[in-house]
């Protein structure tokens, strides 16, 4: 066959469509696959907190801290690590307020 032929062409067309629907497909399970651990991560984390003593505005607050830390954001790093810092002194402070 030859190489610019109109079959090779169309067969060669044929296969990076493929390899895109493939790929497409397999970073879709790979998100689920990711979401679903980070979902029980979370709650196991929840969990934690409440035998700890945290009451739920304050699990609110470190759920959010905690999604902030481990979904990173190259654009917003630096503003995601000062909100997480202020939300885990305000759990802090309140958490120690409660406890007086």
């Amino acid at each position: 066959m030859n190489f610019l032929g109109e079959v090779r062409s169309n067969f060669r067309a044929q296969n990076i469509e493929n390899g895109r629907k493939l790929h497409q497909q397999n970073l879709d399970a790979m998100d689920k696959v990711n979401h679903a651990a980070l979902e029980s991560k979370l709650e196991a984390m929840k969990t934690t907190w409440n035998s700890m003593g945290y009451n739920k505005s304050e699990i609110n607050k470190l759920e959010e801290a905690w999604s902030l830390s481990t979904i990173k954001d190259k654009e917003n790093r630096k503003d995601d690590k000062k909100t997480i810092k202020k939300l885990q002194k305000e759990v802090r402070e309140s958490f120690q307020s409660r406890k007086k």
